[in-house]
């Protein structure tokens, strides 16, 4: 009986241990938080060892009882009674012992929480800036004509110089020859605009008289072809006829007399010495006549399908040349003799431009050899918001038979004496800075080395990259020596400060569920009652921990694993 107990009131024992009793002492369902099912979890994994060694010495003890029983079969019965009566009481002592352990178990854990305190509270803004001159002197090759800048010798980057030293110079053998070839050119051109100005005279005048006498015979074969028309022409016509016509007249007239003259003489039957002379006169003016006539014919013909028709083609011919004469001269008038007079203001202007080509070259001789213009160092290029990007572009640039671009910065002359620090912000960091703020800047070559810097100007315009240029003035009398331009630092200003800020780890705020601008912290106002929800408003946020501005105090509890449950 003793060992079957034994067995039966262990498993009993565990389930206590793994099921929470309500107030009717019957097993709860679950428990409330993973928390408290976790520590519940490892203190019955305690149990569970404990009572395995428990449970190996009561096997122990029972092995014992039963070898002592077989040894005391002998003994009298009122001896086991005994035995048994103390074997009850322990148990019932084991089982008032599981009891407290399990009322211990059950009582609420203290949650882990995070006490709240009053701490200084800043917040600093860090950029990169560069150191930057207050004196630069750039020497920049602009040439006005020129264009070709072949390096013959070059002081090095980081010299020291005095103001006339020679920094770099040229080589002027070609320019020199244009210059000599420029000169030149510039006598020839004078010699043709001047002989231009003596023939434009002369072509003038003999472009009027070409206008003129155009003019005039033109007018001469329209007058001429006019008349040949309307008068000539008819009046040919007219005399070939008339001239025919007189000479079948002629004939008619002459064999009529000659025809009489016969009949006289025949009649007389005698025919005299004297009249056989005119007889044959009269014959003669027969032969004429008939001649005269066909010549007149033959006049007629070629008068009135040759002589007229051509007289009337050269006419036409010479009045079409004229016309065409007297067109070319209006055109030479009107285009050739303006063109001329354009080309010589041509000329003019090109003698003037060739003066002035000829002034650059000697303008640009002095670019040959450039000088510093102060005192102080040589940097190669130009100095683009505190930075040096050209330098390794020039040192190979600035050797012997490099080439320099034109209208190029080749070096500044600095002076380390007076700097300033230039620097940017981006859009977020803007409204953090103001102009007169304080600050240090931190050289990266030495970090114990901070000199004090003042905010002088912001740009009211974001740049490249949506970025603020800021300038900030140097108090550079605890500079040290090795200081220059273009060395880089950090600067700091300190953008929020508060002396007593309710400060607590940015993970212990909640948010939340219905309105996502609404924070709160769950605060243990007593350690036998849950944690209460305290409503809070945020302030700055810096790292890990975030500023209380309303809802806490110093010496609140925040419980760190709480959650507000009456949401849920």
């Amino acid at each position: 009986m003793l060992r079957s107990l034994r067995i039966v009131v262990f498993p009993a024992a565990l389930f206590l241990l793994t099921a929470p009793l309500t107030a009717d002492g019957s097993p709860a369902v679950a428990l409330d938080e993973q928390a408290t099912l976790e520590a519940l979890e490892a203190e019955v994994a305690a149990v569970l060892a404990a009572k395995a060694d428990s449970a190996e010495t009561k096997a122990d003890e029972a092995k014992a009882e039963t070898k002592e029983a077989d040894e005391k079969k002998d003994e009298p019965a009122e001896e086991k009674a005994d035995d048994e009566d103390k074997d009850k009481a322990a148990d019932e002592e084991s089982k008032d012992d599981e009891k407290a352990k399990k009322d211990e178990k059950e009582k609420p854990k203290k949650p882990d929480t995070h006490k709240v305190e009053t701490k200084k509270f800043t917040l600093e803004l860090e950029v990169d800036g560069v150191f930057v001159a207050e004196e630069m002197h750039e020497v920049v090759v602009r040439p006005e004509k020129w264009g070709k800048f072949e390096v013959v010798s070059a002081k090095p980057h980081g010299a020291k110089v005095k103001k006339g030293d020679v920094v770099v110079q040229f080589d002027d053998e070609d320019l020199e020859k244009a210059i000599a070839e420029q000169s030149l050119q510039q006598r020839l051109d004078e010699l043709s605009m001047m002989e231009t100005e003596e023939q434009f005279p002369r072509l003038e005048k003999a472009i009027d008289l070409n206008f003129t006498q155009a003019k005039r015979n033109y007018e001469q074969f329209v007058d001429e072809f006019k008349r040949f028309k309307e008068v000539m022409r008819p009046l040919s016509e007219k005399m070939a006829s008339y001239n025919l016509k007189n000479a079948e007249q002629y004939l008619a007239n002459a064999r009529e007399e000659l025809e009489q003259l016969q009949k006289m003489y025949d009649a007389d039957e005698l025919t005299e010495e004297t009249e056989e002379i005119v007889l044959k006169r009269q014959k003669f003016e027969v032969e004429y006549a008939e001649f005269y006539v066909e010549y007149s014919k033959i006049n007629y013909d070629y008068t009135m399908s040759v002589s007229i028709p051509r007289r009337l083609e050269s006419l036409e011919l010479g009045l079409e040349e004229a016309t065409l004469s007297f067109d070319q001269a209006k055109m030479i008038k009107s285009v050739s003799l303006p063109r001329e007079r354009y080309r010589l203001e041509q000329l003019r202007e090109e003698r003037t431009k060739s003066i002035e080509e000829h002034a650059k070259l000697l303008s640009d001789r002095d670019l040959m050899t450039l000088r510093a213009p102060a005192d102080g160092i040589v940097y190669y290029g130009q100095c683009k918001d505190g930075r040096w990007g050209e330098i390794s572009s020039y040192k190979s640039k600035l050797q012997p038979h490099g080439a320099v671009s034109a209208n190029s910065v080749v070096f500044t002359i600095v002076s380390p004496e007076e700097m300033f620090v230039t620097t940017s912000v981006s859009e977020k960091e803007f409204p953090m800075i103001h102009e007169g703020q304080k600050g240090t800047a931190e050289p990266a070559a030495d970090d114990d080395v901070k000199l004090p810097v003042t905010i002088k100007q912001i740009e009211s315009a974001p740049g490249a990259g949506n970025k603020f240029e800021v300038v900030l003035e140097l108090d550079d009398d605890d500079a040290p020596a090795w200081l220059m331009p273009g060395m880089t630092c950090k600067a700091t200003f300190t953008t929020y400060e508060s002396k007593d800020a309710v400060v607590i780890p940015a993970s212990l705020v909640q948010t939340d569920e219905d309105d996502e601008d609404q924070k709160y912290v769950m605060v243990v106002e007593d350690e036998d009652k849950d944690p209460v929800r305290h409503n809070i408003k945020l302030g700055k946020k810096k790292d890990k921990d975030v500023e209380v501005t309303e809802g806490l105090k110093a010496g609140d509890l925040i419980a760190k694993d709480a959650k507000d449950e009456k949401k849920k």
